[in-house]
């Protein structure tokens, strides 16, 4: 029986506004601001489209190591 999921999905918290989806920005007049984070859209978090054909083999030797 053939694979029905070609991509495997993971979920990666935003290196920019860690995981909160707000960014604090010191602007000019040395005021905090809060932004929506531009980078995962204010959700925290993206997600990761990753092949499937990389997973079809196994390689055990970078689960012993």
């Amino acid at each position: 029986m053939a694979k029905l999921k070609k991509y495997r999905i993971h979920k990666a918290i935003c290196d920019v506004c860690n995981g909160n989806g707000y960014v604090k920005v010191v602007h000019v007049d040395e005021k905090d601001h809060i932004h929506q984070c531009w980078e995962c859209d204010s959700e925290g978090e993206f997600y990761i489209y990753e092949d499937d054909a990389n997973h079809g083999t196994r390689n055990t030797y970078n689960f012993l190591h």
